[in-house]
């Protein structure tokens, strides 16, 4: 149909793509082994925390026992390998795991506490619906020629950096000496591997490396130090399947129907917007990692699947999904951007949704080993997104609009936080997840900055460059 054509279209966003990296298997292809498949899709998974920490957010927020949080987070899980499938499947078929989301997760706890928790799954419902549309629409396509490299990178930049900020707090902890000692032995652990083990069974423990390291020092040497929380595992059941609407129905039949509500659906799509916004910039950053061209068919295809994993997230009682920067740094560090290896990651994710047990094993890793991992693969996001700005045309405008982005994207959300918190609340969830996420405020004085610098000025700027680089040649 050629209402739907864009979804296919091979136009790429930026007029030359850059070339960051080449991965060792590439967004098609399989490792050479079912376990060798194995190594790398779990390792992808002991990065991902987020769905075992934000659902507890929203549930304390709504009023959920211990024990409905903890059945929180296993649909949680559960659904994120569904809408990580569809992603990697009939989405934008990129390796990217999807899970939820931080925006997502601000945005539901306010709404849930001043409109209760039925209004506040009817909006997360009808804005998973809102999200779909606007992919299957195109309308993405419109930021093609307001999304260059330059912003691109400093958007990228930005993700790493934001992300590897919450890595150190994790490290650092209680700031106790115990932390420190695990966080050391996490960094030597993965550049011995990564440096001395490339030559050692084809490089399958290079590429391994954080799989290893977490569990050689998160597992076997904390636990021999008694930093595992074994009772945590055991608690937990072996089996639990998520049952369909257990936190209540569109309709009022059963007495739990989700109440529309405009104030609450306004709230909730700003957190679709947030993540929408955030998830440009993630592909983006795949697509420079993976070796791939950044095409207009992935914004689309990719938000349209975004709205249909959160559609049906909500239908097992979970939070809506987006894509997770993390996995981008793995494959940066690892250089293995196969999807098949991230499709078998959510078939994993489902098993640890599904079997409790299992997952608690990975909750139960002391923070700080996860947080030095963090740190590497952040580091490596931060280095993508480098090489991206100095793929750009080297311009005044550029130069001014990569530092200018930077510098706010940073500086803002640290100001208004520990300085004007008693008036941000006051404003409205989209301006406040503008002013407090890094990524979607650089996002957004990245897109406003290019129109202004490379579209209004676009001219007076260029004629002033040449009119230099005549005087310097006439001297």
């Amino acid at each position: 149909m050629k209402l739907f054509s864009h979804l296919k279209s091979d136009e790429s966003v930026w007029e030359k793509n850059p070339q960051i990296s080449k991965p060792e298997l590439g967004i098609d292809e399989k490792p050479n082994t079912w376990w060798e498949t194995l190594l790398y899709a779990w390792q992808h998974t002991l990065v991902d925390t987020s769905p075992f920490v934000l659902p507890l957010v929203v549930g304390t927020a709504i009023g959920f026992t211990p024990v409905q949080n903890a059945t929180f987070i296993s649909f949680n899980l559960f659904a994120t390998a569904i809408a990580t499938l569809l992603q990697t499947s009939i989405g934008n078929r990129l390796p990217l795991v999807q899970g939820t989301s931080a925006v997502h997760t601000g945005t539901m706890a306010s709404v849930g506490r001043m409109f209760g928790a039925g209004a506040m799954w009817g909006a997360v419902f009808v804005g998973a619906i809102v999200q779909m549309i606007v992919g299957l629409t195109g309308i993405l396509g419109l930021l093609k020629k307001y999304f260059p490299i330059s912003v691109a990178g400093a958007v990228v930049i930005n993700i790493g950096v934001s992300l590897g900020l919450i890595s150190i707090t994790w490290v650092i902890g209680d700031g106790s000496s115990m932390n420190f000692y695990l966080a050391l032995l996490t960094f030597l652990s993965v550049f011995f591997l990564q440096v001395y083990c490339r030559k050692i069974a084809n490089g399958i423990l290079s590429r391994g490396s954080i799989f290893f390291s977490i569990i050689l020092v998160g597992i076997v040497i904390s636990g021999i130090m008694g930093q595992v929380d074994w009772s945590l595992v055991q608690s937990k059941a072996w089996f639990a399947f998520p049952p369909l609407f257990p936190w209540g129905t569109p309709w009022a039949g059963n007495g739990m129907g989700w109440p529309i509500v405009g104030g609450a659906v306004l709230g909730i799509m700003s957190g679709y917007l947030g993540s929408t916004v955030e998830s440009i910039g993630d592909y983006a950053a795949t697509c420079a990692v993976a070796g791939e061209d950044y095409k207009v068919s992935h914004m689309n295809r990719g938000i349209f699947s975004e709205g249909l994993g959160s559609a049906i997230a909500v239908v097992f009682g979970a939070m809506p999904k987006t894509s997770y920067t993390q996995n981008i740094g793995v494959i940066a560090t690892t250089k293995i951007a196969s999807r098949f290896v991230v499709q078998v990651a959510a078939v994993i994710l489902g098993l640890y949704g599904l079997i409790p047990k299992f997952g608690a094993l990975i909750v139960a890793i002391p923070q700080p080993v996860i947080g030095a991992v963090f740190v590497i693969v952040c580091g490596s996001i931060v280095v993508s997104g480098i090489q991206l700005v100095g793929s750009a045309k080297q311009t005044t405008s550029n130069t001014t609009l990569v530092g200018t982005i930077l510098i706010i994207s940073f500086g803002t959300p640290v100001y208004v936080k520990n300085q004007m918190g008693e008036w941000l609340s006051t404003l409205s969830p989209f301006i406040q997840t503008v002013l407090t996420n890094e990524v979607v405020l650089a996002v957004v004085v990245g897109v406003a900055l290019n129109i202004i610098l490379n579209h209004i000025f676009k001219g007076k700027l260029e004629e002033d460059e040449m009119d230099a680089e005549m005087d310097e040649v006439h001297q």
